[in-house]
């Protein structure tokens, strides 16, 4: 069939409006396809600039942990204890060093080390601050000057019975005129600084019963208590010769009225009674010794019975009791002579035990103080040592899980630990060793002065 030229022209027409229509519908699609790729373009190079910026650090709460401040560090003490740690508390370590903060530098490390390990030293250091390494003796401390205690002096109140029996004899002689021998050679060897005083009883009237009253209120001091005067010693001893009763109460309560002045620590008072036999004024002599002894001036009542019968004896030796004395029986010259040099001759072992009780003392005091010192400063070497190798140790655990923020913050973490340590190890044994110095020095004065006291004092009594 032919076609008309109009049927050919329509056609075109067609073909055209079809492939004008198909253009349009592509140049759309490659517009879309075009900003697709556009935007993933854009989201990809967002998500590189992301990637390729730095992580934001996580905010630590961890509180700073002290460098150089000695104080400071005592207090601080940490979660887990080194070398003490049980496999449950090792791995809850772990899961804390997991949960800390990423990023972290070398101080921030350092503290989070410090919350976890740090040694508790506070005991072992309180030890050291504390310790008083001055030795002491007795109540005296020691300051600039070392003290040793004031010398005690000694006071000798001899109460010697001139009744009229003392004029009886035994071996050697009328026991009065032994008696005074004996008195007065004792007298004599008392060292420098020892005082004495002779007081006499019974030593008027007679021996009657009309006599009594005078007889039992005869009671005086012939020599006043000081130090020994040969002369005037001699003397006072020839005014007076056995004669009546026996006031022995009476002249022991006397003898505290005239000691009553003389007390105090470092004041000795002894009282010598010389006698041949009991009470014979109705006195009541154990409860004058007792009274005596156990009032301020603390003096201790020696009785000598001289030729004394059985039942003297036993009041004698109840008075010596209640003195808080000695009693001792004597029957002739020379075993009154010997026992009034064997009392001479106590105060010298007396000396020689008070120097080797101070010595003694010395010692001991000087060997706690060391110990302490020692022990002490031991624990705070240990413990914190142990501390710094624990806190060495995680630092590996750290960087595995990339908790430094870099090489940097590792090294400047390390140099911490190490500071840390050689602070307080250095601290507190450079102040133990400046007590331990004060110790040794103290130690040496006091032996020193004890030793030359001791031997002062040991001549004086040497017999």
């Amino acid at each position: 069939m032919e076609l008309t030229k109009a049927k050919w022209f329509m056609i075109a027409l067609l073909l055209l409006a079809i492939l004008a229509g198909c253009s349009t519908a592509d140049e759309e699609a490659v517009a879309e396809k075009e900003q697709a790729a556009e935007k993933k373009m854009a989201a990809v190079e967002e998500s590189d600039e992301e990637a390729a910026a730095p992580a934001e650090k996580e905010e630590s709460d961890i509180p700073e942990a002290a460098i150089h401040n000695v104080e400071e560090m005592v207090k601080e003490k940490g979660k887990y204890v080194p070398n003490e740690m049980t496999d449950q508390q090792k791995e809850e370590l772990y899961e804390e060093l997991e949960a800390a903060p990423a990023g972290m530098t070398g101080e921030e490390a350092y503290s989070l080390a410090v919350t976890l390990l740090a040694a508790d030293v506070e005991e072992a250091a309180t030890i050291i601050n504390e310790v008083d390494p001055v030795i002491k003796i007795d109540s005296a401390t020691p300051e600039d000057e070392i003290d040793i205690p004031d010398t005690e002096t000694v006071n000798v109140a001899i109460l010697l019975d001139a009744s009229g029996s003392m004029a009886g004899e035994v071996s050697g002689g009328q026991k009065m005129e032994l008696a005074k021998s004996a008195i007065e050679k004792y007298a004599s060897d008392l060292p420098e600084g020892a005082n004495i005083m002779l007081r006499v009883y019974g030593h008027e009237g007679t021996g009657t019963d009309a006599d009594k009253a005078m007889s039992c209120a005869s009671n005086e001091v012939v020599y006043d208590l000081g130090a020994y005067d040969e002369q005037q010693f001699a003397e006072s001893l020839d005014q007076f010769n056995p004669a009546g009763w026996t006031p022995l109460a009476g002249a022991i309560e006397a003898a505290e009225t005239d000691l009553k002045e003389h007390k105090g620590d470092n004041v000795r008072n002894v009282v010598y009674v010389v006698s041949d036999g009991i009470e014979t004024c109705d006195g009541d002599p154990v409860a004058a010794a007792a009274s005596l002894n156990e009032s301020d001036i603390q003096a201790e009542v020696n009785i000598i019975g001289f030729d004394v019968d059985n039942e003297g004896q036993k009041q004698l030796e109840a008075v010596a009791k209640a003195g808080n004395g000695q009693y001792k029986s004597v029957y002739s010259e020379s075993e009154l002579n010997e026992y009034l040099e064997q009392e001479y001759s106590r105060l010298y072992w007396e000396w020689l035990a008070w120097g080797n009780d101070r010595k003694l003392d010395i010692l001991s005091q000087s060997n706690d103080i060391y110990g302490e010192l020692l022990a002490a400063n031991n624990d705070v070497s240990f413990l914190s040592l142990a501390s710094k190798n624990e806190m060495y140790a995680i630092h590996y655990d750290l960087k595995e899980l990339g908790k430094f923020k870099d090489q940097e913050a590792v090294d400047r973490y390390l140099e911490l630990i190490d500071t840390r340590y050689e602070t307080v190890r250095q601290h507190f044994r450079q102040e133990s060793e400046r007590k331990d110095e004060i110790r040794k020095e103290v130690y040496e004065k006091l032996r020193e002065q004890v030793d030359q006291l001791e031997e002062e004092k040991m001549d004086d009594y040497k017999s």
